[in-house]
């Protein structure tokens, strides 16, 4: 049996993509969730007595909530989408997840990642007197693709 090693917060490191399609890490993250929201189906056949549930799709999401931090590249692109109220195609991001525990062998500073074409919903800024303000909302939808990041070149390649 392999040994057991518990996987923190800090071992999976999220980037993404802004207009100009550079990548950078989001650093004042505070709070990040994955839900994959799956979208199911249920039947029941006149012989049966309970309900078949069917997974027919995903509806991913991410809330998030990011300290206030200017100059950090991530918050001043999500907080610059909620400021002007961007819509449509202009709130898309390419959010990487990237799995630090699981490096490449033989591929120095890369790791087991995944990527999603995301629309970042920035819903509100909050902070109470005294206190750093902080922004929130969601990162939603896409279909995951997998492969491999490098962290520093920055560039995920697609596993075929």
């Amino acid at each position: 049996m392999s040994e057991l090693r518990d996987i923190m917060v800090y071992d999976e490191a999220h980037y993404f993509s802004n207009a100009e399609n550079e990548i950078n890490l989001g650093g004042v993250i505070t709070e990040l969730t994955e839900s994959s929201n799956p979208i199911e189906t249920e039947k029941q056949y006149i012989h049966e007595k309970s309900m078949r549930t069917t997974v027919t799709g995903f509806n991913n999401e991410f809330p998030i909530t990011m300290d206030m931090v200017q100059g950090d590249e991530v918050f001043d692109d999500f907080y610059n989408l909620w400021y002007t109220r961007a819509t449509g195609s202009d709130l898309k991001r390419d959010h990487i997840i990237v799995n630090l525990w699981e490096p490449i062998s033989g591929s120095e500073n890369t790791y087991k990642a995944r990527k999603v074409n995301q629309t970042v919903s920035i819903t509100e800024a909050t902070g109470d007197p005294g206190a750093q303000k902080q922004i929130s909302g969601s990162l939603r939808g896409g279909d995951f693709v997998y492969g491999t990041f490098n962290t520093s070149k920055k560039t995920f390649t697609e596993t075929v």
